[in-house]
């Protein structure tokens, strides 16, 4: 009977260490490798997004990489830092209403936040383009399912 309780024990412990508690889009961003997401997390604190984020939703986040920002020109980057409001504009576009989770994602037009439509083309379930910004399948494969949402890391900045 000990023996049995100590198996259910340690079953329990081992469960609910791999199931940790639910978390926001914000609490799994701020949480990511931050040599991937540090810019995103940056502009979306500095967009006043954050706590957003934190509690609203269910919203689907299209999360442009570091690297993704690296390809933006210096002086769209300068333009965006010192306007707050056209950086939330600009972070808006990479946020649809709703949990889409990569298995829902189809080819077609999403409205985002901002208003823009976005194309989703799937040519495979590990080639899925969102305004030809490609989503890394792989990454998403990861913890990337939050209390408010979901989250696809994509390689590019969505402009307007």
């Amino acid at each position: 009977m000990k023996l049995s309780l100590l198996f259910l024990g340690l079953f329990l412990v081992a469960t609910s260490l791999s199931n940790p508690a639910p978390e926001s889009i914000m609490e799994l961003l701020l949480k990511a490798r931050q040599d991937r997401l540090s810019t995103l997390v940056q502009a979306i604190q500095a967009a006043g997004l954050a706590e957003t984020l934190q509690k609203e939703g269910p919203f689907t986040l299209f999360a442009p990489v570091n690297d993704a920002f690296k390809k933006l020109p210096e002086e769209s980057v300068a333009k965006l830092t010192a306007t707050p409001t056209e950086l939330k504009k600009l972070l808006l576009r990479h946020v649809v209403k709703g949990n889409i989770p990569l298995s829902e994602l189809k080819t077609g037009d999403l409205t985002s936040l901002e208003g823009g439509i976005s194309k989703i083309t799937v040519s495979a379930p590990d080639n899925i383009t969102v305004d030809k910004a490609k989503i890394y399948a792989p990454m998403n494969l990861t913890s990337t399912t939050a209390v408010n949402g979901v989250i696809h890391f994509i390689d590019h900045v969505l402009l307007p």
